[in-house]
């Protein structure tokens, strides 16, 4: 009996025989669904916004004179600060920047409204200056060494801090200047409206939010905010003047810092040299805390207001404690380092996903 014959060998050499079969697809695993939502717009509301609401709860049970009319006064004329500079920081965190040096910033600006005030110049004039010093000494300075430079704004605004510490030290003799009696920081950083509830300075914070959500939503420069932080060489190869939005931002942060100093000065009725110390990380951790990403492009302003009320409520709870301004330095600590692992979950979430 013959047997079949073999197939001829092929050309191309032996077959395989799972040549013709789709070679396998691996894909990337998924977040799990509390990262997906955490990577989410709504991510940062929902997180920090219950974590707020149990802080309140908590509050009407243990503190119940919380909610009391002159606290929650006292509380509205806390965040007025905050609320400036933490806005105005959103702005540099979203083109990949923060602005280490807004404290010092906002001691020099108040130091120098001081020294025109008592020289005997009429305080509205003193104001203009006081505000216009802050703005050119942020974008000439920091915005010109970071974005025209292209410096990093770690080191710049890390040697300004200092840098503008050392100056206000050395123009006051390390002594507080008193300033009281004068009108107009007394009006906007201590007085009150509405049979003495609603506090101005909280009323002039809130339209700073506002503004700066306009500037960014509806406006040109907002979006090259954004297309600067996202991706800096893409928005310059699509014509954005990255340099001069950097620039831009740091003299946004150098007028907040000004505002919030006639601000500082009218609650305390004085100028210390060591004022608006730390409020650089508490307007940073705001941000971040608020769900704008460190490496910019991404986030809202309106997170960043829920995040100061938040760090607002949260001090004021502490206070009511009986906690030391040590605890409260501690507290905003830890949720800086919180908010910057949330920011890194964030990330990883959304190049997962």
């Amino acid at each position: 009996m013959s047997r079949p014959p073999k197939a001829a060998p092929s050309a191309a050499g032996p077959v395989d025989a799972g040549a013709d079969l789709p070679a396998p697809v691996h894909h990337a695993p998924r977040p799990n669904v509390g990262k997906r939502l955490l990577a989410s717009r709504v991510g940062p509301f929902i997180g920090v916004g219950t974590v707020l609401l149990l802080l309140l709860v908590h509050e009407a049970i243990s503190q119940p004179q919380f909610f009391d009319a002159a606290n929650l006064t006292n509380v509205g004329r806390s965040l007025a600060v905050p609320l400036v500079l933490a806005g105005a920081m959103t702005l540099v965190v979203l083109t990949g920047g923060v602005d280490l040096s807004i404290g010092s910033s906002l001691a020099l600006s108040g130091t120098l409204y001081a020294k025109l005030y008592h020289s005997g110049m009429p305080p509205g004039l003193a104001l203009v200056l006081c505000l216009m010093f802050g703005a050119v000494v942020g974008f000439v300075i920091n915005g010109i060494l970071i974005g025209r430079l292209d410096m990093s704004f770690f080191v710049v605004t890390l040697g300004t801090l200092s840098l503008y510490r050392g100056i206000v030290l050395l123009w006051t003799h390390a002594n507080t200047i008193d300033m009281y009696g004068d009108p107009v920081t007394s009006a906007i950083g201590n007085e009150t409206i509405l049979g003495g509830k609603l506090p101005v300075g909280f009323l002039i914070g809130v339209v700073v939010i506002v503004v700066l959500f306009i500037i960014l939503r509806f406006t040109t420069f907002g979006r090259q905010v954004y297309a600067v932080g996202g991706n800096r060489e893409a928005a310059r190869l699509s014509g954005v003047r990255s340099e001069w939005v950097i620039a831009a931002v740091y003299a946004v942060t150098g007028l907040a810092a000004a505002l919030a100093a006639l601000m500082s000065i009218g609650r305390a009725s004085s100028v210390d040299p060591n004022m608006g110390t730390s409020l650089e990380l508490e307007a940073a951790a705001a941000a971040l805390l608020g769900g704008i990403a460190l490496s910019g492009g991404v986030g809202s302003i309106w997170g960043t207001v829920l995040a100061v009320v938040f760090l607002g409520v949260l001090s004021n709870a502490l206070a009511l404690a009986g906690a030391s301004t040590s605890w409260q330095l501690i507290v905003t600590g830890a949720i800086l380092v919180v908010a910057v692992y949330l920011d890194r979950i964030r990330t990883r979430a959304q190049r997962a996903g």
